[in-house]
């Protein structure tokens, strides 16, 4: 495979992970301090990325598939509907979440750099690069994908120099509570929000493995920094408002710039698989098209949700997605052989239940191992009872 293509793989999963969510989710993890923090953060990542993310991408890739298509061969294709629309649901979310995110970073520096604020206008602002990124041919969009994230890397750089020379805080915050394996948890849920839509892009000729390993490790890389630039924030200024500490910089137009563009970035992938999943179902073709409509609702809806259910959300991405993927990499990587479509759904929806239940163990390498093993081990017992069917190569 061309180096360029790889090369243009690795910025565009390292500019997905340039975002104002992955650095707003980072500060969540302050109450543990700095050496459990970090820790957390970086096991958390190589627990999301490396044993969840590559073997999705790594599977797209080898069957030329999206990593929902490929549930095919373990779940049916109910199974690719259901999981279809799920996915689009989850990554509506997310351009939700994205807008809401950008915009009140946006009005925090505009309202110091122009004595202006407008959630509208903002939101509005965001959507309509987003829009203009899916009307983009792919071919050019990587051209400029790879400029865009170049410079928000270097912008990126700017802002986290900003935040520490900034200083500390002179008011004292509570920064509530976290334990580790929550904390290893909303790392591993955050790469987990990726699994549906990494096979989008490898899904094409050339060696899998390395396709999706350099997809997986700009994200890896990218996510990682986001997460401790956010921890860090809070540790250094002692405040957990991500958007303030911002604002309070002398950096403001470039940290403008960097949100707006980093969101785009972002939002554009979570719009693109929205849309290949709802053609998953109706398929109509004019993925662009439906990207845009996508773009669109996720813009209503922005205008009216509210963040106080961020973690939530995260947690329910891992309760659906985790028992999928797990069963699906038992089933095709392990055993290569398949229990009855039925059974599966089961252990689907068992697990997608046991998620939460589970989560009261606070397993110290965060719940989504923890069901994954259960799950692992469920499916080849069972298949010792019922009988399983070998996979087709």
């Amino acid at each position: 495979m061309q180096k360029s293509k790889l090369s243009g793989l690795f910025l565009l999963w390292l500019g997905a992970a340039i975002s104002i969510a992955e650095i707003v989710t980072g500060t969540l993890v302050a109450p543990l301090g700095v050496g459990k923090g970090i820790t957390a953060i970086i096991l958390g990542h190589v627990i999301g990325c490396f044993l969840f993310l590559f073997p999705a991408g790594y599977l797209s890739a080898k069957q030329n598939q999206t990593a929902i298509a490929v549930t095919e061969s373990v779940f049916g294709k109910w199974g690719v509907t259901l999981f279809s629309g799920l996915n689009a649901i989850q990554l509506l979310g997310w351009t939700a979440v994205m807008i809401v995110n950008a915009q009140l970073a946006m009005n925090a520096i505009s309202k110091k750099v122009f004595n202006y604020q407008s959630v509208i206008v903002m939101s509005v602002i965001v959507a309509a690069l987003i829009v203009v990124w899916l009307i983009f041919d792919h071919e050019w969009l990587f051209k400029i994908n790879n400029i865009v994230v170049i410079l928000l890397a270097i912008g990126m750089l700017i802002v986290v120099w900003a935040i520490i020379n900034h200083g500390a805080s002179h008011t004292s915050v509570n920064l509530g509570k976290m334990t580790f394996g929550s904390a290893v948890e909303l790392n591993v849920t955050m790469a987990l929000s990726w699994l549906p839509l990494i096979g989008d892009y490898t899904k094409q000729n050339g060696n899998s493995v390395k396709i999706s390993f350099v997809s997986v490790v700009g994200y890896f890389l990218g996510s990682t920094a986001m997460f401790l630039i956010g921890f860090f924030t809070v540790i250094v200024s002692g405040q957990t408002d991500f958007n303030a500490v911002l604002a309070a910089t002398n950096v403001g137009m470039i940290a403008l710039l960097v949100i707006v563009f980093s969101t785009v970035t972002t939002t554009f992938m979570d719009a693109y698989s929205a849309a290949t999943n709802i053609d998953n179902i109706i398929k109509k073709g004019h993925v662009n098209l439906i990207g845009i409509g996508v773009t669109i609702v996720g813009l209503v809806i922005a205008l009216f949700v509210s963040m106080a259910y961020y973690q939530n959300f995260l947690y329910a991405i891992g309760a659906a997605f985790t028992p999928l993927f797990s069963i699906l990499f038992v089933s095709i990587l392990i055993l290569h052989k398949k229990l009855p479509v039925w059974l599966n759904f089961c252990w689907w929806v068992i697990g997608f239940f046991g998620y939460t239940w589970l989560q009261r163990f606070d397993f110290v390498l965060g719940t989504t191992i923890l069901l994954g093993v259960i799950l692992a081990v469920a499916v080849w017992l069972s298949g010792l009872v019922v009988g399983t069917k070998k996979l087709a190569s």
